[in-house]
């Protein structure tokens, strides 16, 4: 039942060609922050200049992401993604020159940082909307959705080993050139797909300055994202106090990837299965899920006990999020689907990097058991936003969009 199901979807024409180049596109974005902090490490001996490098692309990245996505909706795929790279590449390729300079070049780093991240092309986005065009807003599109969420995932564990490798076989700059590269190569790839040509740019209303964000659903669903990125960045260094506390640092890596095979096989799981009920229902129903698997976290429990919660939490991110993305599509404003999905992107990227912050504060502080609570209470936060607003998560904002007839 899965095999067919996925087979499915990666029959229609234009589908497997297309996918692979949003993904290699995105093997970029997995490269480029752990090729970009090993090269500032190695040019500047900081670690902390090298953070702080990440931390300003990252953030670049994620609080622009809605306004690329508002571009693409306006003007086309065809039109904004390739510009959009070529500044992305040059921005790193510009980072390989001025870094060399050590101490002195870090205005200039931090600078082309900021360029990088924010001219990032929204390939994960475009993806999306591209699948709905692809196999339309049926049942097909939750198992697209979730097969691009465990593949996303893949690419971001494969990565950030592809630019270790390179930097410690060649050089770290040879590893963020290689980011570079393959963003402008995935990008024009995908944009040369016929898919991508079919949707030249917005022919509906454009909702006023709001965007995306004028859709009453949208604005719920993104605050009820927000809990769910802030209690994965806690519980990235929340786990790992965990198994600090309990004798072992390097059992927090094996409880991070213990999550991360859990929300490989519950998106594969979810994704292939057809669901009667509507996306709204289902977003609730698994967001009740993950206030209770994640709730025996705060009692610390002993790792193997730690590692089986974990893994249940992970097996009901993933439905979560490729849930999060179907309600998207159906509740944007007309003309407003690109910018849309990186809304969620967004609200998932950004309270993350917030999570991560905060936890290392509270850990120092109250410790372990307060701070994986901490994340705990932004789960309910988002499940309370969920319940209030559920009525509005309804009410989708826009038709279905029309569905390519030519399948193979």
């Amino acid at each position: 039942m899965v095999r067919s199901s996925y087979l499915t979807v990666l029959s229609v024409r234009h589908a497997r060609p297309l996918l692979l180049a949003a993904l290699l596109g995105r093997l970029s974005f997995a490269m480029g922050p752990l090729a970009l902090v090993l090269l500032v490490q190695d040019t500047t001996g900081s670690f902390g200049r090298a953070g702080a490098v990440a931390a300003v692309a990252f953030l670049a990245n994620g609080l622009l992401a809605p306004l690329r996505g508002r571009l693409v909706d306006r003007y086309g795929q065809r039109r904004c993604l390739p510009p959009m790279a070529l500044v992305y590449a040059a921005g790193l390729a510009g980072i390989v020159a001025v870094a060399r300079a050590g101490p002195p070049g870090m205005p200039a780093t931090l600078l082309l940082a900021a360029l990088a991240g924010a001219t990032a092309p929204p390939l994960a986005a475009c993806m999306r909307v591209l699948w709905t065009a692809l196999v339309g807003q049926g049942p097909a599109l939750q198992t697209a959705y979730a097969l691009d969420t465990v593949l996303e995932e893949a690419i971001f564990t494969l990565g950030p080993l592809a630019a270790g490798g390179l930097a410690a076989a060649v050089s770290p700059a040879v590893a963020l050139l290689a980011a570079a590269g393959l963003g402008v190569v995935g990008t024009v790839a995908f944009v040369a797909s016929p898919v991508a040509g079919a949707r030249p740019g917005r022919q509906a209303d454009r909702g006023g300055w709001a965007g995306a964000m004028a859709g009453r659903g949208l604005r719920t669903l993104v605050a009820s994202l927000v809990g769910v990125g802030a209690a994965v960045g806690i519980w990235e260094i929340g786990l790992v106090g965990a198994a600090r506390l309990e004798g072992s640092t390097a059992l927090g890596g094996v409880l991070l990837a213990l999550m991360s095979a859990g929300s490989a096989l519950g998106g594969l799981w979810y994704g292939a299965r057809t669901w009667r009920r509507p996306a709204s229902q289902r977003f609730l129903t698994l967001f009740v899920l993950l206030a209770l698997v994640c709730l025996p976290m705060a009692a610390r429990p002993g790792l193997l006990a730690l590692g089986v919660v974990v893994t249940l939490v992970g097996a009901v991110l993933a439905p979560l999020h490729s849930t999060a993305y179907v309600l998207a599509a159906e509740l944007a404003p007309p003309g407003t689907l690109t910018e849309a999905a990186t809304w969620v992107t967004t609200a998932n990227n950004v309270t993350v990097a917030a999570g991560i912050a905060v936890a290392g504060a509270l850990l120092d502080r109250v410790g372990v058991g307060w701070t994986l609570a901490t994340a705990a209470a932004c789960v309910a936060a988002g499940l309370l936003a969920t319940i209030a607003g559920r009525a509005r998560l309804a009410e989708p904002a826009a038709p279905p969009p029309p569905q390519l007839p030519d399948r193979r």
